[in-house]
């Protein structure tokens, strides 16, 4: 005999949990799970020395890229990441936010432009990530 049992998800160290938002990313170039400290001592995210703030996925056709961003909410977070991405010359072209308690996903669309020096996926992660890594530092001495 066979039961189901639903168990509640508990937040992983980083406060990250499976769910809600588990079945939106396939392939993370970024991710929470596989950057425990305990994994991660001295090592570095896409070649930059911090831990990934969140759950970040990025697919690319031609010149346009889809964005799947987790992660926790933070003041003005979303005016710094869409500043950010036109600053790294990521034109935003449709941009989806969904709120769930304290965490935020957003889906995004943007046109890579000329003259933007990201060419991979796993550099406009690397590029996103950093993004989040700065306003977190930035929400925490504030």
């Amino acid at each position: 005999m066979g039961t189901n049992k639903k168990n509640k998800q508990q937040p992983d160290v980083n406060g990250f949990s499976s769910r809600p938002f588990a079945d939106f990313f396939t392939f993370p170039q970024i991710s929470t799970r596989a950057t425990q400290p305990s994994a991660m001592e001295g090592e570095s995210v896409a070649g930059q020395n911090q831990w990934a703030v969140g759950e970040i996925e990025v697919t690319m056709v031609e010149s346009h890229a889809n964005l799947k961003i987790l992660s926790k909410k933070r003041p003005r977070q979303l005016l710094k990441l869409v500043v950010g991405l036109q600053n790294l010359r990521l034109s935003v072209l449709h941009l989806n936010v969904i709120t769930d308690d304290q965490m935020v996903l957003y889906s995004v669309s943007v046109k890579v432009e000329e003259g933007c020096h990201l060419s991979t996926v796993d550099e406009i992660a690397a590029a996103v990530n950093h993004m989040l890594y700065r306003v977190e530092e930035a929400t925490a001495f504030s």
